[in-house]
């Protein structure tokens, strides 16, 4: 993983995460195939990466997390919205929350009435069942068996999973056991990317077993600064290695995996995307692309927060001390309990209103108390506590289909400069993302208010029983929403280079050489977590660069 003594590939994929992974393993089956794989942080030997309560101490780790911030959000009271990024082989894999879900099946048949051909769920389904290998649904038709990602239920829930789904009954709703069924409507528990009470990534599944392969060379600490050009034709990466500025080559194509932060950046940066902005920076055209970098879209989510006088929900104090050392052993023992818990167990995905033709917003239950400033006024310099002291729970109201869309821009032209990321949350017209947000809210409030919490919910939090009126709700909102780290659609798929930066194919429009494959294609976000969809979209490239390759043979 240092600096390579030949610097000729046939194919470079740029950015070691989700997608990264998957195409490196893809494209280097084929021994034929000379294959690079660039990340620009470490390899993902740190200890926390692998336990998964660890993810507590990765959400603001200065090594392995980019720690982005957003502009200064003028609809949410001026805040910066915090972006954790992983910066380590398997990206945000290996910082997650291990969540596997897949979003709403309607949401990929958008994308083909949208116009891109060959993505619609009954297409793209075989692409998430060739990755997966899920333990709990070995018969299933929605499900996979021998892939790389390991998928199962916890082996214990906390004990108000069992609450929280016994109010969801009580006010009506349906409980679902497999949100990655027909529809993800409903209350149940999260399945996670875990074997034997360790986390699975994109680079402990798809990199670990095939590393050693002599056609693939990753490299790690290795920075592209900007894709190289022949014409029109991608033709290599230009990086800064360990050991100094190195110009990759690659024969056949250069694939953007980067993220939906790190690949408009990057296309900016290589002189892709609208003239002015790039005149504004620096930075010299190649090739004119209006739609580079906008289009961001992401998850907002506020929270509900409430104590408890019981010690039913993970927490610090003395009464729980007892409790927290046998954790301690169940892990070493058992590889269960709170330590292989990614603390966002249970959820469910709902409608915020009836006339919704999917659901919109998903609860998620948080049994520990978090952090109040946690989530929405992180400073660079400045860690946060993710725990608080006592006891207590959150429910967390996140917007799946967000109307405000933001933008990904050059701060200037360094390379290491972090990019302008602006979600312009809350500026859909009518308010209508804040609407549904405070009616989710609402939902949530309805849940705790049920039989089922009787005990077991004390005083609320935040926002406080002061704030009861829409008004109030959606003041508490913009003060203290977040996004629900799920960003993409900054090179969004499409058949128009007017708004779209990449073909149904995932070809960058007007060039050649060069191809984007990340959540930062999605044509718009999907109603779920985004890593196992960031996985399939990786997968459907292999097919789709290795067909171009059978064809040109």
């Amino acid at each position: 993983m240092n600096r390579p003594t030949d610097l000729d590939f046939d194919y470079i994929v740029v950015g070691a995460g989700s997608a990264g992974c998957v195409l490196a393993n893809r494209l280097s089956a084929d021994s034929r195939n000379r294959v690079c794989l660039l990340e620009a942080g470490p390899r993902d030997s740190n200890p926390f990466i692998k336990i998964p309560l660890g993810l507590m101490a990765l959400f603001d780790h200065p090594k392995l997390n980019w720690r982005f911030l957003s502009t200064p959000q003028s609809h949410a009271s001026n805040r910066n919205f915090y972006i954790p990024r992983g910066k380590t082989l398997g990206g945000s894999s290996s910082i997650n929350g291990m969540v596997y879900t897949r979003g709403e099946p309607d949401d990929y048949d958008e994308w083909v009435r949208r116009g891109n051909p060959g993505w619609s769920y009954a297409e793209v389904l075989p692409y998430f069942k060739k990755s997966e290998h899920n333990e709990n649904f070995a018969d299933s038709p929605h499900h996979g068996q021998g892939g790389e990602i390991n998928v199962r239920f916890l082996d214990q829930y906390n004990p108000l999973t069992a609450v929280m789904l016994a109010a969801a009954e009580q006010l009506q709703f349906p409980l679902n056991n497999d949100f990655c069924a027909q529809t993800h409507e409903g209350f149940g528990r999260r399945q996670v990317m875990q074997k034997n009470g360790l986390r699975v990534s994109s680079a402990s599944a798809f990199l670990d077993p095939i590393k050693s392969r002599r056609n693939l060379t990753i490299l790690t600490h290795a920075t592209a600064r900007k894709v190289t050009f022949d014409a029109r034709r991608a033709n290599g990466i230009e990086a800064d290695l360990p050991g100094g500025v190195a110009t990759l080559r690659a024969a056949r194509e250069v694939i953007l995996s980067a993220g939906a932060i790190g690949s408009p950046h990057l296309l900016l940066l290589s002189g892709i995307g609208p003239g002015d902005h790039l005149k504004s920076r620096g930075v010299a055209l190649t090739h004119e692309l209006p739609g580079v970098g906008l289009n961001l879209q992401d998850h907002f989510n506020a929270q509900l927060q409430y104590d408890s006088p019981t010690t039913l929900p993970y927490g610090i104090s003395l009464k729980a001390l007892p409790s927290l050392v046998g954790h301690g052993f169940r892990y070493l023992w058992q590889r269960t309990g709170l330590i292989s818990s990614n603390v966002v167990e249970s959820g469910g995905f709902i409608r915020s209103s009836p006339a919704e033709p999917k659901p919109d917003i998903q609860l998620i239950l948080v049994p520990a108390l978090q952090s109040a400033v946690l989530r929405t006024n992180r400073r660079k310099g400045r860690r946060q506590k993710l725990w608080q002291y006592g006891h207590g729970f959150s429910i967390m109201a996140c917007l799946l289909r967000p109307g405000s869309t933001g933008s990904v821009r050059l701060e200037n032209k360094d390379p290491h400069a972090a990019p302008q990321v602006d979600f312009n949350a809350f500026s859909d017209p009518g308010d209508q993302d804040l609407g549904k947000l405070v009616a989710g809210l609402r939902i949530g409030r309805r849940l705790v208010e049920t039989q089922a919490f009787n005990g077991i919910a004390g005083d609320e939090r935040r926002p406080g029983t002061r704030s009861q009126t829409d008004e109030e709700l959606a003041l508490y909102v913009r003060k203290s929403a977040s996004t629900n780290f799920h960003p993409t659609s900054t090179c969004m798929m499409g058949p128009d280079p007017q708004d779209a930066v990449v073909s149904p194919t995932l070809k960058v429009h007007g060039v050649e050489g060069l191809r984007v494959a990340d959540a930062s294609i999605m044509p718009q976000v999907i109603g779920g977590n985004t890593h196992s969809p960031t996985v399939m979209i990786a997968e459907k490239a292999a097919d789709l660069i290795l067909g171009d390759r059978a064809d040109a043979n």
